[in-house]
């Protein structure tokens, strides 16, 4: 069973102080990728730039699905998508795609309000994303969480040559990228839709699974337990930032 509002607040640390908490974005706050919607964006808005990618397609699809190849593929539709763009020029185009996938049915009115409410109590709160860092800070804004810290990936970005190799913040990088800004585990509560957050979640005195697909509950139930805490927040999307108190109810 799972819930869109647990009950039992529970500040997981126990005690009064101030609790650590979690937030992934693509999946968990918003739906769809984010930095997929940027990439799709800019190459969209030049004919010469689409069709490049389209003719190298072969090349680079193939290369974002092998772990070894991922990063390299990914350098190289970020550099084609921003080629000639000043920085100026990118971070208004960041701003327009963020206030779209942070708009209309994208959202979980649910998972907006949950955060809220641990902002409410004093808790320390941290979006943690593998999103690059200007579009997540931009999200965050759009959806009305600036005092949310952001933990991305650093994008590194050239006007015309390509970018430098990164460390990208998703699966354990996500744990380095959190360490590295002064989050350690264990958190108090960590929330994701991802099996590939298991070494955020493990790290978490409550983890919370929000929406997963029926492969990845499957693997969170191994390595997390059959009883952790699963929120079904898809259904609140356009509802708005109504009710989800924070809680540590298992189901």
């Amino acid at each position: 069973m799972g819930s869109s509002a647990p009950t039992s607040p529970d500040r997981g640390s126990g005690g009064g102080e101030r609790a650590t908490v979690v937030v992934d974005l693509d999946g968990t706050l918003v739906a769809g990728d984010a930095f997929g919607a940027l990439l799709r964006h800019l190459l969209s808005r030049h004919r010469l730039r689409l069709l490049v990618a389209v003719v190298a397609a072969p090349l680079w699809g193939p290369g974002l699905l092998l772990a070894p190849t991922r990063s390299a593929a990914e350098r190289g539709l970020v550099w084609l998508a921003g080629l000639g763009l000043d920085d100026e020029a990118f971070a208004a185009e960041v701003r327009r795609v963020a206030a779209v996938h942070a708009g209309g049915r994208r959202v979980a009115g649910a998972g907006v309000a949950r955060v809220r409410e641990h902002l409410r109590r004093g808790d320390r709160v941290v979006l943690a994303t593998g999103c690059a860092e200007p579009l997540a800070l931009a999200v965050r804004d759009a959806l009305g969480l600036r005092e949310v810290e952001v933990v991305a990936t650093r994008l590194v970005r050239h006007r015309w040559r390509p970018p430098p190799p990164v460390v990208h913040a998703r699966g354990p990088g996500k744990v380095t990228a959190l360490r590295a800004a002064g989050v350690e585990l264990p958190v108090d509560h960590a929330y994701s839709d991802s099996a590939r957050d298991l070494p955020l979640l493990r790290g978490a005195r409550v983890p919370h699974v929000v929406d997963p697909t029926r492969r990845d509950l499957r693997r969170l139930r191994r390595g997390l337990g059959r009883d952790v805490d699963v929120l079904r927040w898809a259904g609140t999307r356009s509802a708005g930032a109504r009710g989800g108190e924070v809680g540590a109810r298992r189901a």
